[in-house]
């Protein structure tokens, strides 16, 4: 009986335990209205390598080829089919 209620408290205070706090500066960088495209260079040190050397890939292909759109659409950030 005592493992019984052991266990039933437990199974409410760790939902309970992981309740998340506001959204830091990292996480509201994206949902901002001011940043219009998070590829723009002046916000290029938030990223990380991976990301980095897409945007330089990126530059490098509308660079090449002007004429011609880029591998990265008008917002990388936004993962929405309804908007493809």
């Amino acid at each position: 009986m005592k493992l019984t209620a052991l266990a039933a408290a437990l199974s409410i205070a760790v939902p309970a335990a992981a309740l998340a706090g506001p959204a830091s500066n990292v996480v509201k960088f994206f949902y901002v209205p001011e940043v219009r495209f998070e590829g723009d260079e002046q916000y290029r040190d938030r990223f990380t390598e991976p990301v980095t050397k897409l945007f330089a890939l990126n530059d490098q292909a509308a660079k090449n080829n002007p004429d011609e759109v880029a591998c990265l659409d008008f917002d990388p950030g936004l993962d929405a089919q309804d908007f493809d």
